[in-house]
This record gives structure tokens, C-alpha cells and sequence, in this order.
């Protein structure tokens, strides 16, 4: 059976530079072909070695298409494999304005269930937030390439809060939905 190199990074193995920049059809792509040829399922009459191979290549592969296709996921992998520690979960930003941009979006949400239509609301915030990630991720991609990791980080954790914010809201839209059908 042939075997992937696993000791090589997903932008690696999906033949994309180290950017944040990436072409996303092409990951997609690469995957597909990967799929095909490590999928479990092609190696149901394969020994068990190999079939545990399979499980342990196609799984790997998933893990790295999730990574590369979620910005957030993807800047914190850039970071990692750039020697930045990524593993404190507690540190936040001390950045006061952004801060108080998320209170004051936290409370734009809470308030949306009582909006006399809730769903535009959602669709409003959503759009900002679109808006808000994209600039921030500019940001990170500019001081990532700069060289100037120490603040793609900081500027990663505001990606973290931003895309946060946004599947709680993409979830208040969903139960909205379901309470208006």
C-alpha cells in the first residue's frame, strides 16, 4: 500500500504555499484525489495493517481539508508550524476597542429576538460580520507575510471571537427559522 508522508504540513500535501491566501478548489480537489486513493472503503479486503492504515491516512487527510478550509483554523496552523504557541485557549486580546465592538454585537443579539423581524436582523449582523472577519484575516495574511507573527497572533485571536460571534448568530437565525416554520 502506498502511504502518505505525514511528517509533511497540510499546505504541503495539499501543494499550496505557506499563506493565508490559498486556492481553495484546488484543496478541495487534492482531497478528492487523496479520498480516492486512501479511503477506508477501497481497503476492505486489504489486511488489517492496511486497513488501519487507511482509517489512519484518510482521517489525517479530513483533519487537514478542515484546517485549510476554516480561516481561523488555517491562521492558527500557519502560526503553529511557524513555531508560534497557540495552546492557551485563555488569552484574549487587550485590544479595548475591538473589546467593546464585541460587547456591543453580543447585545445587538440579544436584542433580536424582540426586532419586528428578527431574520432580516440576523441577516444584517451576519453580513457585518462577513465584512468584519474578512478585514481582520487581511490583517493576519499582512502581518503573517511581514514576518511579524508575534501580532498575526493577537490578530488570529480576533478571528477566533469574530467567527465565534458569527456561528452563534447563524444558530440564533437557524432556531428563528425553525420557530417561524
Amino acid at each position: 500500500m502506498k502511504t502518505l508522508d505525514l511528517s509533511q504540513n497540510y499546505f504541503e500535501l495539499f501543494k499550496q504555499p505557506l499563506s493565508f491566501e490559498i486556492d481553495l478548489a484546488l484543496v478541495h480537489e487534492n482531497q478528492q484525489n487523496l479520498q480516492a486513493k486512501f479511503h477506508p472503503d477501497r481497503f476492505v479486503n486489504a489486511s488489517e495493517q492496511d486497513k488501519r492504515l487507511s482509517v489512519q491516512q484518510a482521517s489525517w487527510v479530513n483533519e487537514a481539508h478542515g484546517t485549510m478550509t476554516n480561516p481561523v483554523k488555517r491562521a492558527r496552523y500557519m502560526l503553529e508550524i511557524s513555531g508560534i504557541d497557540m495552546k492557551d485557549e485563555s488569552e484574549t486580546t487587550s485590544d479595548i476597542e475591538f473589546l467593546m465592538e464585541q460587547i456591543a454585537l453580543r447585545e445587538q443579539m440579544e436584542e433580536v429576538p424582540k426586532k419586528q423581524n428578527p431574520l432580516e436582523e440576523c441577516d444584517n449582523i451576519i453580513k457585518h460580520l462577513k465584512v468584519r472577519l474578512k478585514t481582520i484575516s487581511d490583517d493576519f495574511s499582512n502581518k503573517f507575510e511581514s514576518g511579524n507573527l508575534d501580532t498575526a497572533k493577537l490578530v488570529s485571536r480576533k478571528m477566533q471571537f469574530v467567527q465565534r460571534i458569527l456561528e452563534q448568530v447563524m444558530d440564533l437565525q437557524f432556531q428563528l427559522e425553525e420557530n417561524y416554520s
